[in-house]
């Protein structure tokens, strides 16, 4: 009788230690198991973009009518945050002004039109670096010639 006492707690001990052991493997493979579901939270989330408002004066080199100086004032947001506007002007070609539009991407690109007089306008495409430096190309577009140039503007 003994015997059988003494053989029921060394069972009940096995499955206990048992028991304990599935527990903790439980635990710790719970622990280290990734969640779909927060790889998908963390890949929702929207780019974040660049902060490129501000107002900017700069040089710009224009093949047609040489060196001068441009500024522009940038106004930032829309629904993505993305969404650029404002005016420009350089004294380039005996001074030249109007509104701009354009967008900025979470890749610090900044794509800018600025308008001119009816469909003439410059497509300017640039970089922001720096954290307050627009660089960039652009062309005429609309305007009956094939003027093109660069320009580097700081906020």
């Amino acid at each position: 009788m003994l015997a059988k006492k003494i053989g029921l707690v060394v069972i009940g001990a096995v499955l206990a230690m048992f028991m304990i052991g599935q527990v903790a493997a439980s635990t710790a493979w719970a622990q280290s198991w990734d969640d779909p579901a927060d790889d998908a939270a963390s890949e929702s989330q929207p780019p974040t973009l660049p902060d490129v408002s501000g107002s900017y004066s700069g040089t710009i080199a224009d093949h047609r009518f040489g060196n001068g100086t441009i500024s522009a004032t940038i106004s930032q947001g829309g629904t993505s945050g993305g969404v650029l506007s404002g005016s420009w002007n350089t004294d380039v070609g005996g001074g030249v002004s109007g509104n701009l539009k354009g967008k900025v991407k979470a890749n610090s690109s900044v794509t800018l039109r600025l308008k001119i007089r009816g469909a003439c306008h410059l497509v300017a495409h640039g970089t922001f670096e720096n954290g307050n430096e627009i660089v960039g190309v652009y062309h005429a577009s609309g305007c009956g010639g094939g003027d093109h140039g660069h320009f580097d503007m700081t906020d």
